[in-house]
């Protein structure tokens, strides 16, 4: 296996894995198996770069040395009398790199730009393009010391970045101490840019490169060495892959185009889903693939991105990043093109699942793997043959005539629909290449948005997708215990409580709530409510100090909840909202003179509250939407910017009067790079209709908590609601009554923000397998927990960092600890001790072996008197770490405190 360490002029890393990407459609998750990933500088987005370095991805722009093409930007800057000759195969012109003008064109046009947007290195190819004149022939060794000196001036300029150069083995040698890494094309594989052929690299030619390649394996052992070869099948590539690595080299596998994905050693785990929906761009968070299906793939451990089936298909490739595909018809718009295109990719590594409406466009029923579909004869007679039908959620099958149904042949029904004339129909069923579910057998609907599965969508979707069996990152729990957040919005921070003495409601919620339930709060102001500045400047010295007390405490994280409270996100962006005599409340409170912006409302509000409000060494963390809660790009970026997490926004709130798992919204709703991470439960304003009453109505949410328990822990415990919860006695008691609910459950108690790097550790990461089945994870944050089946337990003798397991709510949570676990898998529970439960995070874990036993060392971060417990022997005893109490029930053995919230803890187990 190739593997390089290096210590040269990039930090000191291990590379093993590095992409050439000349695409834009791949999700970023994908790119976190790979160490380092070169990008052309125009489709890379600012946030696919920030991502990327702070997941410890290196995003590397390409940089074509000795020639332009005519395509390029900046081709029109080119005076003619730096164009030597032409590259007709890539419609290029070569440039005379002898000249200074033309190097210094490359370091402050291309050069430059790229560093200051933040990449990280440059790969630096189109090094022998001036061989292809007559000048560059005649005198090679001039072309040679103008790339020299380029290279020079680069490295003394960002002395820090990664230099690839792509062959360049006529370069001084004083130049290949300079770089960091050799890239060369066409070891085995080749490609004919100019005929678009795929070629076989003859051993002569083979054998030329082996010798331009044999001086960097004498002289420079410690230079990787990549490989990047051609292949059109991608079934291929690893194969191929695997023979280049077995010959020393860093691989790299793609297609001529070096828009697909090559393989990786570790293997990258495919856990993205390509989500159609029929609705505009702008609404994928109306649609129902987002709304119903999201929290399914999410909770089946795979990550929705999402695509309008009203776009031009996708044009990279999709086989080798997409575990499936999954379309939700609903509206009569026509999409025939995209099934065309999906038509032309699906099969069984690549399943398509269709839910809705059956289609009448034929490219689009070829999806279905069966027959035409048909208007059926009524009345209909049902035959269930799934168990979950009818015994999920819904329990009652539609009695409407649905306009077509399809027929499959070969595949399973999940439920057969016979009509009057005696012709069969599948409604519901998986296939060879997918499945399909059709309305109105999905969803038993009822008033309003009320919707029940008819059917269990995480065991059809778990067959129809072919699913293998993969560690899923979880956000709901945290060493086995569920996880429990508590924000507040701002709004009625200054409104006065109908309690003695008229106090405002801030200080009823801080005295009340806050400083009696001291559990981790992220607590949020609206700058125009509590600001001198603002709407209600009499009460702005009262409100500040309240606000600065709140914020000094120690268990409560700093939020802002914007300026003047936005309802319409896409009002003030310049997209899409509604007319301004359609709102309720306008665009935003009414500020005299006041137009609102993205900047005064997240930057602006974000700068007030860390110069007037916040402690010194506390500042802003987290930035909640307001109104709508509909961000775009530009408002999610902002925030990214800053450093903060965001959250707010979906509409989760099952009941068991209204909507079950259909009513849950996922955990996060993507927008191209960036990511908007809903909150987990919605806010008392859903409870109280709206605030209009019962205003006692959020005691109802805990329904939504135990419903989201019961159907596989689907989220955490999210406490959430506004300032003027403070104002109405009955508001109040409801409060307190959550409180003490959430208290008395298994919980691990975790700041909002805490919450939403779980999140995004789901979205935008990579998951490894090893050869020998050990998994790993790569990018923005290390997941805390994964899912695993019940049929298998986390090793513990073989798997590092990881702590235990416990069984929940039909889930098996595994913990993981520190940013280095990888976990193995097998079929019994391993001997010995281990972490059954704890309310705290788990920052490091150890077991050893010893003769007369085991020994445990860890260490915890919590936010309430630390409980932990250990099954799997009969007896542990403390011998390190700030004396615990120590006693045993049903769960294990459990060590508790009753001050003191984390730290080290040392024990002997027999």
């Amino acid at each position: 296996m190739a593997f390089f360490a290096l210590t040269n002029h990039a930090a000191a890393t291990s590379v093993n894995n590095i992409a050439f990407y000349y695409g834009h459609e791949a999700p970023i998750g994908a790119l976190y198996g790979y160490d380092w990933v070169v990008l052309q500088q125009n489709q890379t987005t600012d946030a696919r770069l920030d991502l990327l370095k702070q997941g410890s991805t290196r995003p590397i722009s390409y940089l074509s040395v000795g020639e332009i093409a005519k395509s390029h930007r900046y081709f029109r800057e080119v005076p003619e009398a730096w164009k030597l000759g032409v590259n007709a195969a890539w419609k290029s012109s070569v440039l005379d790199l002898r000249k200074p003008e033309v190097r210094d064109f490359l370091l402050e046009r291309l050069v430059a730009p790229a560093m200051s947007r933040g990449f990280s290195g440059l790969f630096m190819d189109t090094l022998d393009s001036h061989l292809l004149t007559t000048e560059g022939n005649a005198a090679p060794e001039d072309f040679a010391l103008g790339q020299a000196e380029l290279i020079k001036d680069i490295r003394e300029r960002y002395p820090g970045i990664v230099l690839i150069i792509n062959r360049g083995f006529h370069l001084p040698e004083a130049v290949h101490g300079m770089v960091d890494a050799l890239a060369f094309e066409s070891w085995r594989g080749g490609y004919d840019a100019a005929g678009d052929r795929y070629t076989s690299v003859t051993d002569s030619d083979r054998d030329w490169l082996a010798g331009q390649i044999a001086h960097w394996r004498d002289v420079h052992p410690g230079i990787p060495l990549i490989a990047i070869d051609y292949v059109r099948d991608v079934a291929s590539a690893v194969t191929h892959a695997t023979q280049l690595r077995s010959e020393g080299f860093i691989p790299y596998v793609s297609n001529g185009a070096l828009n697909r994905l090559g393989p990786t050693y570790p293997e990258t785990v495919k856990r993205h889903v390509l989500v159609f929906h029929d609705l505009p761009t702008d609404n994928m968070d109306r649609s129902a693939a987002h709304r119903r299906l999201g929290i399914v793939l999410e909770r089946l451990g795979l990550v929705p991105v999402y695509r309008s089936a009203l776009e031009p298909p996708p044009r990279e490739p999709v086989q080798d990043r997409f575990a499936g595909v999954v379309l939700w018809w609903e509206t009569g718009n026509r999409h025939s093109e995209i099934c065309r295109w999906l038509t032309a990719h699906q099969s069984p590594d690549l399943p398509v699942v269709t839910f809705g409406l059956a289609p009448a466009q034929s490219d689009c029923q070829s999806l279905l793997g069966g027959s035409r579909a048909t208007s059926p004869a009524v009345p209909l007679t049902f035959d269930r043959q799934h168990s979950s039908v009818l015994n999920y959620e819904g329990g009652r099958l539609p009695v409407s005539r649905p306009d077509l149904l399809p027929t499959e042949s070969g595949g399973e029904p999940w439920l057969i629909a016979t009509g009057s004339n005696g012709e069969v129909y599948h409604p519901v069923y998986t296939f060879t290449k997918g499945g399909a579910a059709i309305t109105p057998f999905v969803l038993e609907t009822g008033p309003g948005d009320q919707a029940f599965w008819l059917f269990d969508p995480f065991e059809f979707l778990r067959a129809a997708l072919k699913l293998r069996s993969f560690p899923a990152v979880d956000t709901t729990t945290e060493s086995g215990r569920r996880i429990l957040t508590a924000h507040i919005d701002g709004d009625g921070f200054v409104s006065r409580a109908e309690l003695p003495g008229s106090p405002l409601a801030a200080q009823v919620i801080g005295e009340r709530i806050i400083e009696r339930f001291a559990i981790p709060h992220t607590v949020s102001v609206i700058e125009a409510e509590v600001s001198p500045k603002g709407l209600y400047p009499k009460a702005s010295a009262e409100a500040e100090a309240l606000a600065r007390r709140q914020f000094r405490l120690g268990h409560v994280e700093v939020a802002s909840h914007t300026y003047s409270h936005p309802f319409f996100w896409g009002a003030i962006e310049g997209g899409n909202a509604p007319r301004l005599e359609y709102t309720l409340y306008g665009y935003a409170m009414t500020i005299p003179g006041y137009h609102a912006t993205p900047e005064r409302e997240i930057t602006g509000s974000v700068d007030y509250i860390n110069r007037a409000l916040a402690p010194t060494q506390k500042p802003v963390s987290v930035f909640l939407w307001t109104g709508d809660a509909r961000p775009g790009q530009q408002s999610l970026a902002m925030v990214r910017e800053l450093g903060l997490v965001n959250v707010n926004g979906g509409d989760t709130h099952p009941l068991p009067y209204d909507s079950g798992v259909a009513g849950v919204w996922p955990d996060a709703r993507p927008i191209g790079d960036e990511l908007q991470v809903y909150a987990p439960v919605m806010n008392e304003n859903v409870f109280t209709n709206l605030w209009t009453g019962p205003f006692y109505g959020f005691r109802n949410v805990t329904d939504s908590f135990q419903i989201l328990e019961e159907r596989g822990r689907l989220k955490p415990i999210g406490i959430y609601y506004h300032y003027y919860s403070g104002t109405k006695p009955e508001s109040l008691s409801a409060l307190e009554e959550v409180y003490r609910y959430a208290l008395a459950q298994d919980v691990t108690p975790l700041f909002l923000s805490d919450y939403a790097r779980r999140v995004q550790s789901h979205y935008y990461s990579a998951l490894r397998v090893d050869e020998d089945g050990g998994f790993t994870w790569r990018g923005l944050h290390h997941p805390t927990t994964a899912r695993i089946d019940l049929s298998l337990y986390p090793d513990l003798d073989r798997s590092r960092g990881v702590a235990g397991f416990n069984d929940a709510s039909g889930q098996r949570f595994v913990h993981l600890a520190g940013t280095e676990a990888q976990l193995y898998l097998g079929d019994t529970p391993s001997p010995g001790p281990y972490l059954r439960s704890a309310n705290a995070s788990i920052n490091s874990w150890r077991r050893n072996r010893t003769r007369s036993g085991w020994q445990i060392a860890a260490d915890f971060t919590g936010h309430q008197p630390l409980e932990v417990v250990i099954a799997g022997a009969p007896d542990c005893k403390q011998t390190g770490g700030p004396t615990l109490q120590r006693h045993k029930n049903s769960r294990g053995m459990v060590f508790s405190s009753q001050t003191r919230h984390g730290g080290p803890l040392e024990l002997e187990c027999r």
